[in-house]
């Protein structure tokens, strides 16, 4: 029968995992005299949970129980053993309490490290959130907090450690915009462990809320020219759906709708792929593309569970940007100025960085907006949790007739 496992009964080993989207602490699974790993004890029953950290738990005299994070599996005997000589050398009056340094986080009784704060931080983002977010969280968090927060437990942060934080972030050559989204994930970070309102609104980092670029109508027109079949009706499909890169590149044939010409975003458990925020959506297409792509399925002969824009091996396409690039060279499109991190000019070759995915997706808003769309359907449609995301496209609209408004009113008149 499954129990925790106890040291001289007195140091037992605890695993805080997810159970009903709350994380709790729970006995793990022992097996002939050893701990087996991943599997803990709930309601009786032999669960496998590879998140989340590893703890041991002990009694100061009769009544106070510690916890201590140990962080991984590889940790967990010897730090159960040490913690068992300890007790005994306390008991024996060998070894007497000395109480904890708030400080410096002393011998860190029912205190959380940060080293191992941090990896189960991670280790929840990897299990719930997309590849692209886990490695942003673990360069944020791994990487510059962990070099910037020199203090050894989450528990003793205050806002002189978050400011010193973003000042660090600047030093690396980071931009404003970018210390503020760093900033979110480490607050999220101290929140999660228990500390929260460390620092004051004038704290945030200030940045010049830009302009969304979007596509002139006479570069799409030209890339369109220039696209093959197979291009074209990728590029129209991201113009008119306002999909993400990565909602384009797990479309399904059977999240297309044709009878009511819209497409979903939906889950693909196969690929690890969820939709932002956790919502799906339903997005209206323009009858043309809904005829073409129902051509482009009969011609293909596709199967419903097949991806609409797949690799030539089925599988998700993760280089759709090189898509974008390479027709806007064969266009003749590309700035002749830019060049990439890499010392690729796009002046060369396929690489103007004015070309770029998410491009589709500001001109899908700011044109809809332009057209009369209210904001809170295109909220909706750009699968947006907060509306402040959605108004940031109502800078660069233009409503259709204030170009006649400003050539007939009086300002106009002076320049005759």
């Amino acid at each position: 029968m499954a129990r925790s496992r106890s040291y001289a009964e007195r140091v037992n080993v605890l695993k805080k995992v997810l159970v009903g989207g709350n994380w709790k602490f729970v006995p793990v699974l022992e097996k002939s005299g050893k701990i087996v790993r991943d599997h803990v004890v709930i309601a009786g029953h032999d669960e496998h949970h590879p998140e989340g950290s590893y703890y041991i738990e002990w009694y100061e005299g009769a009544k106070s129980r510690r916890k201590e994070s140990v962080g991984t599996f590889e940790n967990v005997l010897e730090a159960a053993r040490r913690k068992s000589i300890e007790l005994h050398a306390r008991k024996a009056g060998v070894l007497t309490m000395e109480p904890a340094n708030e400080g410096q986080g002393g011998n860190g009784n029912g205190r959380v490290a940060k080293d191992a704060a941090i990896q189960e931080y991670l280790q929840y983002v990897q299990a719930h959130r997309s590849e692209r977010t886990y490695k942003s969280y673990r360069y944020t968090l791994g990487i510059l907090l962990r070099t910037c927060y020199a203090k050894p437990y989450v528990d003793a942060v205050t806002r002189e450690d978050i400011l010193k934080f973003t000042s660090f972030c600047y030093d690396r050559g980071l931009q404003a915009r970018t210390v503020y989204d760093k900033l979110v994930v480490v607050l999220q970070f101290f929140k999660r462990n228990g500390k929260s309102h460390l620092i004051e609104s004038s704290d945030w980092p200030k940045y010049v809320e830009t302009i969304r670029p979007i596509y002139e109508p006479e570069e799409v027109e030209g890339m369109f020219r220039e696209a093959t079949a197979r291009e074209s009706i990728f590029l129209k499909f991201l113009l008119s759906s306002g999909f993400r890169d990565r909602e384009a590149r797990h479309v399904l044939w059977l999240d297309m709708d044709f009878r009511n010409g819209v497409v979903r975003v939906t889950a693909k458990p196969r690929w690890k792929f969820r939709p932002k925020n956790y919502e799906e959506r339903a997005v209206p297409l323009p009858t043309k593309l809904v005829e073409q792509l129902q051509e482009l399925k009969k011609e293909r002969n596709a199967l419903g569970s097949e991806l609409v824009f797949g690799n030539s091996k089925g599988n998700p396409n993760s280089r759709q940007i090189d898509i974008v690039k390479r027709v806007a060279q064969r266009a003749k499109l590309n700035c002749g100025q830019c060049e990439t991190e890499h010392g690729n000019k796009c002046s060369e070759g396929p690489f103007c960085m004015r070309f770029f995915l998410h491009k589709f997706r500001h001109t899908f808003a700011t044109e809809h907006l332009r057209h009369g769309v209210d904001i809170r359907t295109l909220q909706t449609w750009l699968g947006h949790r907060d509306i402040q995301s959605t108004m940031v496209y109502l800078k660069g609209v233009q409503s259709k007739d204030a170009l006649a408004k400003v050539n007939g009113g009086s300002l106009a008149a002076y320049l005759a």
